[in-house]
């Protein structure tokens, strides 16, 4: 009669690898710079009609379902400032962010505002959520 664990140490095997590997990705891919609680996200600061003078403003809903639109046109050399608006408080998603662009935005209901760097070249940047499940694209041209 074998023991209970000499059946299942296949099992127990897998399961310890499964955590190892996962464990490992996520230290490997989160990165300090992208790790909680880092301090590296900015929160997005409430601005009135002044500040928004000069500026093209480009309105994006966020909720659940991702970024509408999920491609955002910018104008090359022109100051631009995306409001990223969140429609719910109770939400997976809480930022915004873009390694191309230097953008780790943490958002609150209601308007988040995040200026574009005015020198940005023509191309495309993606850009998604927190936790990277949701995309969509910043197209400069």
């Amino acid at each position: 009669m074998k023991s209970w664990i000499s059946k299942t140490w296949p099992w127990l095997t897998l399961g310890i690898t499964v955590v190892v590997l996962l464990g490992s990705f996520m230290v490997y891919f989160m990165g300090k710079d992208m790790s909680p609680g880092s301090g590296s996200a900015v929160t997005a600061k409430a601005e009135t009609p002044e500040d928004l003078k000069g500026y093209e403003v480009i309105d994006v809903n966020v909720s659940n379902d991702g970024f509408e639109p999920d491609v955002i046109e910018v104008k090359s050399g022109v100051p631009t400032k995306i409001n990223f608006i969140l429609t719910r408080q109770v939400t997976h998603v809480k930022s915004v962010g873009s390694r191309k662009l230097g953008m780790d935005l943490y958002m609150q209901k209601g308007n988040n505002y995040y200026t574009l760097d005015k020198d940005l070249q023509p191309g495309e940047y993606e850009i998604h959520c927190g936790m990277y499940m949701i995309y969509g694209t910043i197209k400069v041209i």
